[in-house]
Formats: structure tokens, sequence, C-alpha cells
């Protein structure tokens, strides 16, 4: 069988009691009579001026100056003349020619004496005249006629012997006797080699040729 108990609260006596609880631990805990601590001042004064701080001062380098190269300065001198001094006639220096190197002189023909080319040359001319005479014809009408006389040819030879022109230098008035001549010289050419002394450059000679009948 339940019983039932009565249960009933009066609520200010339980507010009253809670409260004389509260009391009693306020009073019995020492910690909670210290006062609380009261947080100090902090004095800060702002100055409306800006803080000036030692600026370091940069140096700018200097540009590098461009080192221009030294320019040779030359000085004309103006000679000092006295005009009382004795003018003293300087010798020309004396202009000395560079030798010719030895092939050029290997080169250059002996000069020969004058007299010795003409006996050359008249010695040559006897070996043409002798060389021309043989290939002789006497023209049978210079024979008819009794036709005579001595034809002076003028010959231009080179080095070797071959003859380059052909001329009278003196006729010997027969038309017919100029012309034996001259086909005389054709046949007989080209001639011997002239002596050394003649060589090296075309020269002339006189030869002459002579009709005689016997």
């Amino acid at each position: 069988m339940s019983r039932h108990i009565p249960f009933h609260i009066d609520l200010p006596k339980a507010i009253g009691v809670s409260i004389a609880i509260h009391i009693i631990l306020m009073v019995g805990l020492p910690e909670f009579n210290k006062p609380l601590l009261t947080p100090q001042e902090m004095s800060v004064t702002i100055s409306s001026s800006p803080i000036q701080q030692p600026i370091e001062k940069i140096e700018t380098p200097e540009p590098i100056k461009k080192v221009e190269p030294i320019q040779k300065i030359e000085k004309k001198i103006t000679p000092i003349i006295d005009k009382n001094a004795t003018t003293v006639a300087q010798p020309a220096p004396k202009e000395v020619a560079p030798p010719a190197p030895a092939e050029v002189i290997s080169k250059i023909p002996n000069v020969v004496p004058q007299e010795q080319v003409t006996q050359s040359i008249e010695s040559y001319s006897s070996l043409l005249a002798n060389a021309i005479a043989k290939y002789k014809q006497y023209p049978k009408i210079a024979q008819m006629r009794g036709w005579q006389g001595t034809v002076i040819a003028d010959l231009e030879i080179d080095s070797k012997g071959s003859v380059i022109s052909v001329k009278i230098k003196k006729s010997s008035t027969y038309e017919v006797l100029d012309n034996e001549a001259l086909e005389m010289i054709k046949k007989a050419s080209p001639f011997p080699a002239p002596p050394d002394n003649l060589r090296g450059k075309n020269f002339n000679v006189l030869v002459p040729i002579s009709f005689k009948l016997e």
C-alpha cells in the first residue's frame, strides 16, 4: 500500500536561507573581502610636431670626366736671321743613285765604239755582195746593147740576217739592171747572221751589185 508524503516548499523562507548562505560564504572567505585592484592611469603626451631624426647625407658620386688625349702641339720655330752675319754657301747634298740590280746590268749591251761598228758593217756588206753575186744573171737585152753599171742597194737586216726591206740607193741608170739586182737579193736571202756587235736591233747596210761585160 503506497504512502503519500506531503511536500510543501515555503518560497520566501528558501530565498532567505539562500541569502544567508551567501553572506556566510562572503564573510568566511577573506579573498572576497580584498578590494579590487584599481588600474593605474598611464599618461601619454602626444606632440603635434613631427619627430625629427637626423637625416644621413647621401653623397652622390662625381661623374667620371672623360680624359681627352693630349694633342701634340707643334710649334713652328722661326729662325732668327742675323742680317750682319756673313752668309756661308752650303754645298748641295749629292744624290747617290741606288745600285742597279745585277740582272738589269747583265742585260745592258756593252757599248761598242762607232769605228768598230763601221768596220763590222763594211765587212758584212762584202759578205752579202759575194752571196748575191752567186745569183747574177746578166739580162740579154743589156748584153746586146752593151749596158753596164753598178747598183747600190740599201738593205735593212735584222739580228738573224733576214731582209726587212730593200730599196735602190743608187741606180745603174738602166731599169733592167736595177730590177735584176732586186731579183738577185730576193734569191740570196736570208743571209748569214751578222757579227755580234751588230745584233740586238735592226740595222742598214749598203751592198754594191756590179754589172760588167767581159
